[in-house]
């Protein structure tokens, strides 16, 4: 009984940062009308092919078009094959106000993600790449990387052409571990919790301050917020619950989470507060 307690506790802080994932992007401006960012899939492209029409998150058209300074890229398409825009395309870009394109990258489109689960947590870089390598290429494309590793719409275009240093559209076993390198995921569950804590502990003092708990959190423009929200005691510091409650939620996600929702209870004292791990 005792031990079905502690994994109920494990799972109810799991849950509580559910929106954390690695796969869950916070809520950003690319949504808004005029936004800087663009974020979504090409619905039109002109005989030009230089003024494009772009649905965002399937809520609003934003209306594009390039000039003699626009940038753009075309990602997980090798360099001396047939590049140009096509409907169904993803688009990210940086624009103004009035459409004008700063950069833009199209992409493949990846359909419905098919992330491997919690096997992919005990996998080395070989065995990944082998697993997602479906084409058995043995390299791995744009839809392949974002279908079963990590998808972000407004990130990943960036990401992997950074990481494809030789511009052939697919990332080779160099390549794909440099790009592993930066998913959150992958970083995280390369130790155990307890070790990410001992690490991060810089002062012995059995809790985490926030300085070091950006030594652990991959998210530094949201580090405040993130850690805000991990500290669930409001004590202006993480124990070791907690640290441990923030790590399960990048590396096992959101839809674990779903998953247990239904069966899992929040264990609670006759008082009606949760349990901590040390009263069990």
């Amino acid at each position: 009984m005792i031990l079905k307690q502690s994994v109920y506790v494990v799972v109810i802080l799991v849950l509580t940062f559910s929106g954390l994932t690695p796969n869950t992007q916070a809520q950003s401006n690319s949504k808004k009308p005029d936004s800087s960012v663009v974020v979504g899939t090409l619905k039109n492209v002109d005989s030009s092919g230089k003024k494009f029409a772009v649905r965002q998150n399937g809520e609003s058209q934003r209306n594009l078009y390039l000039d003699s300074k626009s940038k753009v890229y075309f990602i997980g398409l090798p360099a001396n094959g047939k590049q140009k825009p096509m409907v169904g395309q993803g688009v990210k870009a940086t624009a103004d106000k009035d459409g004008r394109v700063k950069a833009i990258s199209f992409t493949p489109p990846v359909g419905e993600t098919k992330m491997l689960g919690e096997k992919r947590l005990k996998m080395t870089e070989t065995e990944l790449l082998k697993e997602v390598d479906k084409d058995s290429s043995n390299s791995i494309s744009y839809v392949e990387f974002s279908k079963y590793i990590h998808n972000s719409p407004k990130h990943g275009p960036d990401s992997f052409r950074k990481a494809d240093k030789d511009s052939d559209g697919a990332l080779d076993k160099t390549e794909f571990a440099a790009a592993l390198g930066k998913v959150s995921w992958w970083k995280i569950s390369r130790k155990s919790p307890n070790a990410w804590f001992i690490q991060a502990d810089q002062n012995r003092d059995g809790m985490l301050d926030i300085q070091e708990f950006g030594l652990i959190c991959p998210s530094g423009n949201h580090l405040k917020n993130i850690f805000k929200r991990a500290d669930r005691d409001k004590s202006d510091s993480l124990n070791e619950r907690e640290t441990e409650a923030y790590i399960r939620s990048i590396t096992h996600g959101k839809e674990k989470s779903k998953q247990k929702r239904k069966r899992d209870e929040k264990v609670t004292t006759q008082s009606g507060k949760p349990l901590s791990l040390r009263a069990l």
